[in-house]
């Protein structure tokens, strides 16, 4: 990192632990179909699943764009103090996920036959054709469920409630993987059981997450009505399909690769692929859990517009995204056989089967860089960047390079993964040197930004610092005066109160000079949980005697235009806009 923080470290760990148990267990879930019904059904039941998954990227496509486009525009409200504004995004992205759910039901099942036929199966395949037509039919049912599943999981981690949503999300993979074991291989209900087993896991996952947006003790998110609001439902849309559109050029790669795989190795190679494809969620996976813990802080240090403290995310995001990635490819690649053999693969097909594993791991490295760079520029609204590395290693290089490679034969084909994610990300190093306008940043001069210790004695230089920065951007007298009036009173107030018993307490204070005029104060202190313009009669959240003047508070509540408090990964965080 470029300058060493005391908080952000401690931000991203929290977020980390259980983003990396939920992408694990999504991994477990994905793989749990595969792994369940190729024991049963053997290649031709993997060639099905392999089949059906452009149908996942097609939900996918609009679960992700407006998932994650509404919790970075969620994140980003937060962060500039405006909550109302958080919870209207939240449920506007709700209602359009539902609607789109719905949409995706209707239409797959009311077309079911000629879908079936773009998926590249018909009745003459027999028993392949049958068990795609089931495994669709459901999966497409599902998809308002699958959809709110991801969207309620995203918003939740963005609104400090990681532990939860990881909790709902690992009970609904395990309710996945259970239910694929008794319906497929109990009852023998083939993919029809896998496809039930996964609707299921996703509704229990939702009911997991409900006390933490109907509950009183929630945090921002709460369910409420709110007016349609077009424009900005189709804003956080378009902020997510920066990344969400990989999903339609994947649903596109899908239907060439299985077409392609047919025709050069049949059935066989098919099922290779679906193998290989759900080996390869335990590398991506866990690149995208470390991604995910750092776009909320990512999100909310762009909305306050901080630019170092991305940058410091961004270094952590590296650094154990790599070391995950690395451990997780090793293994995959040391173990490629029994891999296969877990999923079913077996005969003169494994040797092939052990080749492709092993293939795709020799580029975890390009895999992982890509992934992370993607979601962190997604998270700072960068669309131009993130929608090149998407089009590249989804679309643009990946397709050709499957259909030239395809020419050399079948173990070709498997070099175009690695292959992609090298070439895209040297195109990108270019891309993003020479190819865009340079983005623009916050002025480091607008910024000041002083860490103190739980001792009313460092106030002094803290005020005294503060002065002279609202000085040296033309602050009035009136407003110098409100200034560091604020940030004296909000400090003190936290140690008297609030630090009493903490021994290495410390307040991180961000003063921003914005270019309308007005100042941005952002207070983070590690002490315990205290909103100090959350007094009535006395009496602060953790119900201690005040020591402050209320008429103090009082008059800076009056002089500020903004200001919210909340509870974030552990640590107080407080915007005030004066």
């Amino acid at each position: 990192m470029s300058k060493r923080d005391f908080f952000i470290p401690k931000m991203y760990y929290k977020l980390l632990i259980p983003s990396f148990f939920s992408s694990l267990g999504f991994a477990f879930a994905d793989m749990a179909d595969a792994l369940v019904v190729g024991n049963t059904m053997g290649e031709s039941g993997l060639a099905a699943i392999s089949l059906c998954l452009p149908l996942f990227m097609l939900i996918n496509l609009f679960m992700d764009g407006l998932g994650i486009g509404g919790s970075i525009y969620f994140s980003q409200k937060l962060g500039e103090g405006k909550s109302d504004s958080a919870v209207s995004c939240f449920n506007r992205i709700t209602r359009a996920t539902l609607i789109c759910g719905i949409l995706i039901a209707i239409l797959i099942n009311a077309f079911a036959p000629l879908v079936l036929r773009l998926l590249g199966t018909t009745q003459s395949d027999g028993e392949l054709y049958y068990a795609c037509k089931s495994y669709m039919r459901i999966i497409a049912l599902g998809a308002p469920l699958l959809m709110l599943n991801i969207v309620f999981s995203n918003f939740l981690r963005n609104d400090n409630n990681a532990e939860l949503a990881a909790r709902g999300f690992l009970i609904g993979n395990a309710v996945d993987i259970s239910l694929n074991i008794i319906l497929v291989i109990i009852f023998d209900m083939g993919t029809k059981g896998a496809a039930l087993s996964t609707v299921i896991g996703s509704f229990v996952a939702i009911c997991c997450y409900l006390p933490g947006i109907v509950s009183k003790k929630s945090n921002i998110l709460k369910l409420k009505y709110v007016k349609p609001q077009l424009r900005e439902t189709f804003y956080c849309f378009r902020t997510g399909f920066s990344t969400s559109v990989q999903n339609l050029f994947q649903l596109i790669f899908l239907l060439v690769i299985n077409r392609t795989l047919m025709s050069l190795g049949g059935e066989d190679s098919v099922a290779i692929f679906d193998m290989m494809y759900s080996a390869s969620f335990f590398i991506i996976y866990l690149y995208n859990g470390a991604s995910e813990a750092a776009q909320p802080l990512i999100s909310t240090f762009t909305g306050e517009q901080n630019e170092s403290d991305c940058q410091n995310v961004l270094g952590l995001l590296k650094r154990y995204g790599l070391a995950s990635g690395a451990a997780a490819a090793a293994l995959i690649f040391i173990f490629a056989r029994a891999i296969s053999s877990i999923f079913g693969i077996s005969g003169d097909v494994m040797p092939l089967a052990v080749y492709a594993l092993r293939v795709y791991c020799v580029g975890f490295a390009f895999v992982g860089l890509n992934i992370m760079y993607e979601q962190y520029y997604q998270a700072r609204e960068n669309t131009g960047l993130t929608f090149f590395l998407v089009l590249m290693k989804s679309f643009a290089i990946l397709i050709p390079s499957v259909l030239v490679l395809s020419r050399f034969g079948i173990k070709a084909v498997w070099l175009a993964f690695p292959l992609t994610e090298f070439i895209t990300f040297i195109l990108f190093l270019i891309y993003r040197r020479y190819g865009i306008k340079r983005e623009t940043v916050f002025d480091p001069e607008r910024i000041l930004r002083v860490t103190i210790e739980n001792d009313q004695r460092d106030l002094g230089e803290l005020m005294t610092r503060s002065a002279e920065f609202c000085e040296k951007w033309n602050a009035s007298a009136q407003q110098n005066f409100y200034v560091t009036l604020i940030v004296e009173e909000i400090c003190a107030s936290i140690i008297r109160n609030a630090m009493k018993n903490t021994s290495d307490g410390k307040i991180r204070v961000t003063l921003r000079s914005l270019e309308n005029g007005d100042f941005m104060l952002h207070i983070l202190d590690n002490a315990v949980v205290f909103n100090p313009f959350a007094f009535k009669a006395g009496k602060a959240d953790i119900n201690k005697e005040f020591d402050i003047d209320e008429v103090s508070m009082m008059m800076i509540k009056n002089k500020t235009k903004e200001f919210m408090h909340r509870r974030s990964q552990g640590f107080n965080s407080l915007v005030i806009r004066i």
